[in-house]
């Protein structure tokens, strides 16, 4: 029997204005991106290869930055865990993330552990990092994984048979390493399923050429 043909689907304008306004709501602490970043390097690196900084920085530049942005303030995230909700911020991703600005005092040293200086430093998770995470990133509100999928995948199309917010789910799964014994657990601490608050209208069919997830 024939497989299903896939199509290519982006997310509608509207989804992506509603889940950046789902994700305004939540108390997610800014490094949540950080903690993100890591997590999807250590997939791609299959848990061989060192994380550095420069991985958080591809992370940006892929998921948050925001053409025509200016050169000062390149990216946007819709945490509010300072009250602010959806605003730019600067660029210097690599001061963010060095060893001098990941202190002790810092939610993220609960998270992460940072070995080296400056750009040579390595990152890797903490035992039990999903739980910390939970209670210093997220003030123990999980993010619902549909708003933000579609928020880090605004700009980019899926191959998909059908049209679903699961399929993107489940692809987000994938690059981030929320899948297996291991993974699936770590989804299950961080994550909930807002699956009803989204519909096949939710997805356009695109042009072919665009930016694949």
């Amino acid at each position: 029997m024939a497989e299903p043909a896939e199509h290519l689907y982006v997310f509608s304008k509207d989804a992506v204005l509603r889940s950046i306004a789902t994700l305004e709501q939540q108390p997610i602490h800014e490094h949540f991106s950080g903690y993100l970043a890591i997590l999807r390097a250590l997939t791609i690196g299959k848990g061989l290869e060192a994380v550095k900084v420069a991985d958080i920085r591809e992370f940006h530049e892929r998921f948050l930055h925001v053409l025509g942005a200016p050169d000062r303030s390149p990216y946007i995230r819709p945490f509010k865990s300072r009250g602010k909700g959806l605003a730019l911020f600067n660029g210097n991703v690599s001061g963010s993330y060095s060893p001098a600005s990941i202190r002790a005092d810092r939610p993220l040293a609960e998270v992460v552990e940072i070995h080296g200086t400056n750009r040579e430093a390595n990152y890797t998770l903490k035992d039990g990092h999903a739980g910390t995470a939970y209670k210093n990133l997220l003030r123990e509100r999980k993010v619902p994984v549909g708003a933000l999928v579609a928020f880090l995948y605004r700009d980019y199309g899926f191959r998909l048979a059908e049209a679903s917010i699961e399929g993107v789910a489940d692809l987000f799964r994938e690059e981030f390493g929320l899948t297996g014994s291991e993974g699936v657990p770590t989804f299950n601490t961080l994550f909930s399923t807002d699956y009803e608050n989204f519909s096949a209208a939710d997805f356009d069919l695109a042009e072919e050429g665009g930016q694949n997830a």
